[in-house]
């Protein structure tokens, strides 16, 4: 090989790569701001650590309101809740509660205003839709029908839990005002909208559609019931007293008035028979006829004549056999002289 072509040196072969001895970019940069790194770092763990306090001492805080929220019973009570977290759900939550006391308490037009109150103070509270639907409901209670109107129509576009039971309401009160047409739209409504997030409502809405424009019929009013006579218990108007046999049970319900008895006088007994002077002779004691007077006391037609039966004058009247005949004296009695001379003398009469 000549010397004209062997290589120089400046004519030889460049190398591939160099490696750089050099630091980079990102180590010069924290070499420079090493510092301001520290202290941005520091800064961001302090931070942290404030929020984390600050979400504990929040937490802290609703779950007090919400204890003192479940802890109030009375209308005074809410109100102070209410009063002192004012702004917040808790104060919120304790108007809404205050206003269902005064509604079950006969405070109608309280409870309106405490919920219209909720409205104005709470726009972002999370039952804010339950709070129109229950305004809703007082209103049409009252026979307020455009307020309640309006409070639905709000409770529909809140987009809460209610918002179906508000569109029901709204069907509710067209069937009634006579719009089955808008009525029919508010059901529909449910069941497009509602019919799988809120199946029991959806239903309702079906049940309603069936019975829009259909009137009720009219049924007559019942007959009373017949009145059915009980053994024992007392007899409905009845026109006489009930006749009691003799011996055996009374009968309540028999209408047959009662005969009057019929009384048969006893035939009446001589009172000369009784007389123990009259006795002791023998003649005057066998008289037939002053003795046993047999036509009197077998006469049929007096026993048996009903006139004088039933003749109540008569047939309490005592015969004359039952008067007593006068007691002789006991110390005269044995003396036959005296009873001899008492026979004498009636004979001369």
């Amino acid at each position: 090989m000549s010397e004209k072509s062997a290589p120089t040196p400046a004519q030889g072969p460049s190398p591939i790569g160099e490696i750089s001895q050099e630091p980079s970019a990102f180590e010069s940069f924290l070499d420079g701001n090493q510092k301001k790194i520290v202290i941005v770092g520091i800064l961001a763990i302090i931070g942290l650590i404030a929020y984390v306090i600050y979400d504990g001492m929040q937490d802290m805080a609703n779950k007090k309101a919400a204890a003192a929220v479940a802890d109030a019973r009375t209308v005074p009570e809410y109100e102070a809740v209410s009063t002192e977290y004012e702004g917040k759900n808790a104060g919120g939550s304790a108007l809404i509660l205050k206003s269902q006391l005064q509604w079950r308490d006969q405070q109608q037009q309280e409870a309106i205003k405490t919920l219209e109150e909720f409205v104005a103070a709470y726009p972002e509270h999370p039952a804010l839709g339950s709070a129109l639907t229950s305004l809703g409901s007082y209103q049409q209670q009252l026979g307020n029908l455009e307020e309640a109107k309006k409070a639905f129509s709000d409770a529909s576009s809140s987009g809460g839990s209610t918002s179906s039971l508000a569109l029901l309401s709204l069907g509710d009160i067209a069937s009634q005002e006579g719009d089955g047409k808008k009525a029919k739209e508010f059901y529909n409504t449910i069941i497009s909208d509602y019919g799988t997030s809120h199946p029991q409502v959806k239903t309702l809405a079906e049940q309603r559609l069936k019975i829009v424009g259909v009137e009720a019929p009219t049924l007559a009013a019942p007959k009373p019931p017949a009145p059915t006579l009980t053994p024992g218990g007392p007899t409905p108007a009845a026109t006489s007293n009930p006749v009691v046999v003799p011996g055996s049970d009374p009968a309540p319900f028999s209408l047959i008035p009662t005969p009057a008895p019929l009384v048969v006088p006893k035939a009446p007994m001589p009172a000369e028979a009784t007389d123990p002077a009259e006795a002791t002779e023998p003649a005057e004691s066998t008289e037939p006829a002053e003795s046993t007077e047999p036509a009197e006391a077998t006469e049929p037609a007096e026993a048996t004549e009903p006139a004088e039966a039933t003749d109540p004058a008569e047939s309490t009247k005592p015969a004359e056999s039952t008067k007593p005949a006068e007691a002789p004296d006991p110390a005269e009695a044995p003396e036959p002289a005296e009873a001899t001379e008492s026979a004498e003398s009636t004979e001369g009469n």
